[in-house]
């Protein structure tokens, strides 16, 4: 659902919109009634929110590109689809809360399964010793080797491995109501780890770019700050997208989020850099942390990202295409000169401020601006 709601927010065609809305429409009817009120009345809210979407963007284009109502429409459609995503996220809130409430009475019953099985098992032994023999072996063949099967089983989910099925099914229905619930319970505990790591790598990761989130970086700029076996030092490259707010009223919220991600994949091609982490810091603002040798390497080193950011271009539609700028400010900290990493990151975003005050498309380092009064313009460094 949370796809298709992307889809009908990214779709310019209103063909393409009435096809995804119909197919929201349609999932939104699918749900089963015991999914729960709260997921039954948010995907019927979702299936409104896409609606207003379309209508919104239909509005927009009817009203002319260039047009202030076009924008009001387009804000409305913005506006339904942080509704809708949100809505989608306490949907899959409230499914997995309901799942885990699955877990936890398929544990339950395996318990109560366990409790008779073992009364029948004292009963058992308590026969005439004529039938010890025959019990015995019926014993070990139907009763030991089915519980010995589930106890491995539970092991091995504990394990974080896959169940095995037995070979037959046992005779006794508590026993084969024991091994279906924990062949069950298994699958139950391996989806929750899938989504798990799922929702952890949601977690670090920015959705868009693909790159660390905030989150993630301040982590990885805490363990690289607190590393003692770390050479030279620590350098923090804070950049820019020059204008972003002129492309997305230019081009278009699509073609701002592309600029994004082929800065994204710029940041990611940079080689030859130590303990190297790439994140978005937030809105266009990106962030480089990594192990540089000294401040003169990391101004060299931004000095090059900014010529291959500008060198990118953006394809637009028919054979046209843009480019753009970034602006990057750096901050570098060493044993010798150490810095809390809330000063380091401030430090960039002093020195991003005057890279971006200056001119834009160009790399300002903070100890140059403030210490040594050297500014590096895309990759010059011009004493002052």
């Amino acid at each position: 659902m949370a796809s298709l709601v992307r889809a009908i927010y990214l779709a310019r065609d209103r063909r393409l919109e009435r096809q995804v809305q119909l197919q929201i429409q349609a999932l939104a009817q699918g749900f089963p009634f015991d999914a729960g009120d709260r997921v039954v009345a948010g995907s019927k809210r979702v299936a409104i929110l896409a609606k207003e979407i379309a209508a919104a963007r239909q509005q927009a284009r009817d009203s002319g590109v260039l047009n202030t109502t076009a924008f009001t429409f387009e804000e409305r459609a913005t506006a339904a689809y942080s509704e809708a995503i949100k809505t989608v996220d306490e949907m899959g809130k409230e499914l997995s809360g309901d799942a885990a409430l699955s877990a936890d009475k398929l544990a339950e019953e395996i318990q109560s399964g366990a409790a008779r099985t073992r009364f029948t098992v004292i009963l058992t032994l308590l026969m005439p010793g004529l039938f010890c023999i025959v019990l015995l072996w019926l014993a070990r063949r139907h009763l030991a080797k089915p519980i010995l099967s589930a106890i491995a089983n539970l092991n091995r989910i504990n394990d974080n491995t896959a169940t095995i099925a037995p070979r037959s099914r046992p005779i006794l229905t508590e026993l084969a109501m024991i091994a279906d619930a924990v062949r069950s319970y298994g699958e139950t505990a391996t989806e929750l780890r899938r989504k798990n790591v799922v929702l952890q790598a949601l977690a670090e990761e920015d959705p868009l770019t693909g790159l660390a989130n905030r989150r993630t970086f301040e982590n990885f700029l805490k363990a690289s700050l607190s590393d003692g076996t770390r050479r030279g030092g620590t350098a923090v490259l804070m950049i820019d997208l020059d204008h972003f707010k002129s492309i997305n009223d230019r081009y278009g919220h699509q073609v701002g989020d592309q600029c994004l991600q082929n800065l994204a994949l710029v940041l990611l091609s940079v080689d030859g850099l130590s303990k190297f982490l790439a994140a978005r810091y937030g809105g266009e603002e990106f962030v480089i942390v990594y192990n540089a040798e000294s401040e003169e390497q990391a101004l060299l080193d931004a000095a090059f990202l900014c010529r291959r950011i500008e060198a990118t271009r953006i394809p637009l539609e028919g054979e046209q295409s843009m480019t753009m700028t970034a602006s990057i400010g750096v901050s570098f900290t060493s044993k010798n000169d150490p810095a809390e990493m809330g000063e380091l990151i401030s430090r960039a975003d002093k020195a991003l401020y005057l890279a971006k005050s200056g001119g834009r498309n160009r790399v300002v380092s903070y100890h140059s601006a403030y210490a040594k009064g050297h500014v590096s313009r895309a990759g010059e460094k011009t004493a002052r």
